[in-house]
């Protein structure tokens, strides 16, 4: 994607904003930038589902991995809305990505 994307909100800022330990959770997995593009959203989300995928997913704080990994993607299939050009292709391309993340290796 050669085009500059918008920039995201800080992720505080939602309609209504997330519960406070989803929110922290968010801006730890974007290593707390404040204003992230929608590709930076995206990359965050893979991170830490791989992470979650690396694991048997079943204590409290995989619960909260896989809330923020669904946060995250929503984020920024909400910062990709507000270029027209964008929206035409991430949410697509998000998509393929995340989805590419089976956890059949593990």
């Amino acid at each position: 994607m050669g085009q500059r994307e918008p920039r995201g909100d800080r992720v505080s800022q939602g309609n209504p904003p997330p519960p406070k330990e989803l929110e922290a959770a968010m801006r730890s997995a974007l290593n707390d930038n404040p204003a992230p593009s929608a590709t930076e959203v995206l990359d965050a989300a893979e991170r830490l589902l791989d992470s979650v995928l690396r694991t048997d997913c079943e204590t409290r704080s995989s619960a909260l991995d896989l809330l923020t990994v669904d946060a995250l993607m929503t984020h920024a299939l909400e910062i990709a809305a507000r270029d027209p050009k964008l929206l035409d292709e991430f949410p697509e391309l998000a998509m393929r990505r995340i989805g590419s993340h089976s956890g059949a290796e593990n």
